[in-house]
């Protein structure tokens, strides 16, 4: 018996994915048979954790370690002084970001993504540590806090595809480590646009993206410019609805990159929003239709933080270095205020000339004789130190690197391996869950709760009995409270069952099946 039972239904993504093979390559030592099975089991049950809602590792101990450990063919879930070195130990000997690239070339292999649409955002980690860690901005505090910063890439219908971590910066500098993630995960050939917000449009994004033959789409940044053309006005059907849209096209001049698709948005007469694209043969709808799509990577990163813990850091430990990143000069900033300075200095002498000049109460002689003349030597003597100020600001470089303005300057670089680790098995647990609630809904046809009945009701709600016998496994569960729910889970353990998936490190089929549900007099 186990009260987690449902989980065991995120296999089926799992064998899709092949993710026997694929965390086998994890590292370790091998066994004779040239794979070491335990480390297998270990990291399938820690995937299945993190889709139970356990955030970290620590928050294993809230889960009854006799139900869970099953779940992967353990008889117990490992105690937190064997789970936690063991993923240590592999994470130091593996590459996160291979194991991610292998889990999204298998992925797309058996569901391709056919618009080749895929969306590109930074995502801020905050850290909590005493470690001298350099800083990024946090939206979500909307003040600039010590951390790191991930850069996630999803596909157009919202699983995350590959991602890469590292100092906060910009799509500008992170940009080029996800493309080359995307394209290996891709395949050599394989169609991409990305597409992205206004923090991403930049000329040197575009001017990548070219380089690298991707298209890509995004929002024009303010002020939006004026269209040349008169708007169309066409009917478009969206989820079966249809919807009157007006827009105007054109080719523009971008500054720094060149020649770019624009397509202006009109509502109720107004310009609602502008977009770029590199695309000049898609239809203008579906350009909206991918943009509208963007969301569902906002929605990732807001409901994978919030139920598979992607913000969760791991590993505090950090390696002191001195600090080369590139920053602005302090010198430089007082060298601009020398200048500010003194050009106020000789707006007020001249404000004083002019006032002197217009004063008729003061004799002409004296004006004459001592007041003008000295007025306009401290005009001479402030354009003087003026023109000094700018020679000695454009003598100071705007931006040195840290340990150059002080040579004390110091950073910590956090050991990122053991978080890389855990967080490709959360994007497995994510990705198993989406895979699970696109087929329930299927049946199930609920549009707005069918994410959050597959996560709370199925897989972390529905217990059950996983019967282990010599050639296969079969996972029985209990029925839904919900009719509508049990009818299209039904369908959907039908549909599995037609091609049985096996556990990573174990060759059984697995069958599922509901328990019959019998009347109080029976029972």
């Amino acid at each position: 018996y186990s009260r987690y039972a449902g989980a065991m239904l995120l296999h089926a993504f799992a064998s899709r994915v092949d993710a026997a093979a694929i965390l086998a390559a994890a590292g370790g030592t091998k066994d004779r048979d040239g794979l070491r099975y335990g480390d297998v089991a270990l990291l399938s049950v820690t995937s299945a954790c993190f889709a139970l809602g356990a955030a970290t590792v620590e928050q294993f101990k809230h889960l009854t370690a006799a139900c869970a450990g099953p779940l992967a063919g353990l008889p117990v879930l490992p105690d937190l002084r064997t789970l936690r070195p063991r993923l240590a130990a592999i994470a130091d000997a593996s590459d996160p970001l291979e194991l991610q690239a292998m889990f999204a070339k298998a992925m797309l292999a058996a569901d391709p993504v056919t618009s080749g649409v895929y969306y590109v955002d930074d995502h801020f980690v905050p850290y909590a540590g005493a470690k001298p860690v350099g800083k990024g901005w946090n939206n979500k505090r909307g003040r600039a806090e010590r951390g790191h910063a991930d850069t996630h890439v999803t596909a157009h219908d919202g699983r995350a595809v590959c991602f890469v971590t590292g100092e906060p910066s910009g799509l500008t500098v992170t940009l080029p480590l996800a493309l080359a993630e995307l394209k290996k995960a891709a395949g050599p050939g394989a169609k991409i646009m990305l597409g992205f917000d206004r923090g991403g449009a930049y000329p040197q994004v575009f001017t990548h993206c070219r380089q690298e033959h991707a298209d890509w789409v995004t929002y024009r940044r303010a002020p939006l410019a004026v269209p040349a053309g008169l708007p169309v006005l066409t009917t478009i059907t969206i989820g079966g609805k249809k919807r009157g849209v007006a827009w105007a096209e054109e080719m523009v001049q971008i500054k720094d990159y060149g020649e770019a698709r624009q397509i202006t948005l009109f509502e109720h007469g107004q310009v609602a929003l502008q977009i770029l694209t590199s695309d000049s043969d898609a239809c203008p709808a579906e350009i909206l239709s991918w943009l509208k799509s963007r969301w569902r990577e906002e929605n990732f990163l807001k409901y994978a933080s919030a139920n598979y813990g992607i913000d969760a850091i791991c590993d505090y430990i950090a390696a002191i270095e001195t600090n080369t990143k590139v920053t602005g000069n302090p010198a430089r900033k007082r060298a601009a205020a020398a200048v500010r300075a003194a050009k106020a200095a000789l707006a007020a002498a001249q404000q004083e000339l002019a006032a002197l000049l217009r004063d008729g109460s003061i004799p002409a002689r004296d004006k004459n004789a001592t007041l003008i003349p000295a007025a306009q030597e401290k005009i001479t003597h402030a354009e003087q130190a003026l023109a000094a100020a700018e020679a000695a600001r454009g003598q100071t470089p705007a931006r040195l690197p840290a340990n150059v303005i002080e040579p004390e300057a110091k950073i910590a670089l956090l050991r990122t391996s053991r978080r890389g680790l855990q967080m490709v098995l959360r994007l497995l647990a994510h990705n198993a869950e989406h895979w699970l609630s696109a087929h329930l809904n299927a049946y199930l046809r609920d549009d707005d709760e069918y994410r959050a009945i597959t996560r709370q009701t199925i897989i972390r709600g529905l217990a059950g009995t996983i019967t282990y016998t010599p050639a296969a496994i079969t996972v029985t569960l209990g029925q839904p409270d919900e009719p509508r729910v049990t009818r299209a889970l039904a369908h959907l353990l039908d549909e599995i069952n037609a091609t049985p998936p096996s556990m990573p490190g174990d060759t059984r089929p697995i069958t599922y099946q509901l328990r019959a549900v019998t009347s109080a007099f029976n029972s």
